[in-house]
């Protein structure tokens, strides 16, 4: 594509919507008088804009443009008028710049952020962790020990945890005579919200290969929500319970079900870590997903 063509799409894209975006918000905010229909209203033109353009512009320079590129091209002309950076006295050839740092700089957070809370979790102390020699290791840790063969763990297990990769962030280990092996895998999440819907399958994974099934949040706040509540204990449109337990560090107050609310030393996780270790070596087929600590 030469730039002639890019400069002259991009224009369209922008032009396009900006001005469908204009005209249908002054007929949807018409009458509209709380700030509850103005935002409604808002929302409306926009979805409109993007369809409208979306639309006039795969007609107009397709196939000679990729289908994607469009996309994306709309995408930031859509959150450029959302965040309304003209109100902040950003120059308008300065806008799709401003947006992609911002964007950058949310993903950056979410990636470090969430990488921090997995060392947190894995720098857990606790005099009853060191006595049973139980740690929380972080999945490239857990990869070194399967190349270096220090896990004790079946020929099956080491296969399901090889081929797991990234579907858990944390495992926990317990030592026994100078043997190691693998208990149990551990999700952990700044947010419930974050890809929860594909964490709940590869826990039933770990679940079904008698793994202990945990995940750690920081914001528990949509563990209220009946969805969530019954994506972790079962129930609704969930036939079964998604974790052994769920355990949040705040937005819930009280235990409810398979859902535990702990203060920042995980001292509840911790026992029930304890519980499911003993339970691994007592009688590992108890472990199933029916298992609960006590």
């Amino acid at each position: 594509m030469d730039n002639e063509l890019e400069a002259d799409y991009k224009l369209f894209c922008r032009d396009l919507y900006k001005r469908t975006w204009k005209q249908e918000f002054l007929v949807e905010v018409q009458n509209k008088t709380t700030a509850a229909s103005k935002q409604a209203a808002r929302l409306a033109a926009q979805r409109k804009a993007i369809d409208k353009v979306l639309v006039e512009s795969l007609l107009k320079y397709s196939p000679e443009v990729p289908e994607s590129e469009i996309w994306n091209e709309i995408g930031m002309v859509h959150k450029v008028n959302v965040a309304e950076l003209s109100d902040f006295g950003i120059e308008e050839d300065k806008q799709a710049e401003v947006i992609s740092r911002c964007l950058s700089a949310h993903q950056s957070w979410i990636k470090s952020s969430g990488h921090s809370f997995e060392r947190y979790i894995s720098n857990t102390q606790n005099d009853d962790l060191q006595k049973n020699e139980i740690r929380f290791v972080l999945q490239s840790e857990l990869t070194k020990m399967i190349k270096e063969n220090a896990l004790t763990n079946t020929p099956e297990d080491i296969e399901g945890l090889s081929s797991w990769g990234k579907d858990f962030d944390l495992y926990a280990v317990q030592s026994v005579h100078g043997d190691t092996h693998v208990f149990g895998c551990i999700q952990s999440k700044t947010s419930i919200r974050d890809r929860v819907g594909r964490d709940v399958t590869f826990s039933h994974n770990a679940m079904e290969g008698l793994f202990w099934s945990v995940a750690v949040t920081l914001d528990g706040d949509f563990l209220n929500m009946p969805e969530f509540i019954h994506m972790v204990n079962g129930g609704g449109s969930y036939g079964k319970n998604g974790w052994h337990g769920m355990y949040a560090m705040s937005g819930i107050k009280n235990q409810n079900g398979r859902i535990y609310k702990v203060d920042d030393s995980l001292e509840l996780f911790v026992e029930h870590s304890i519980e499911a270790a003993k339970q691994f070596i007592r009688d590992r087929r108890q472990l199933n997903e029916k298992w609960k600590a006590d």
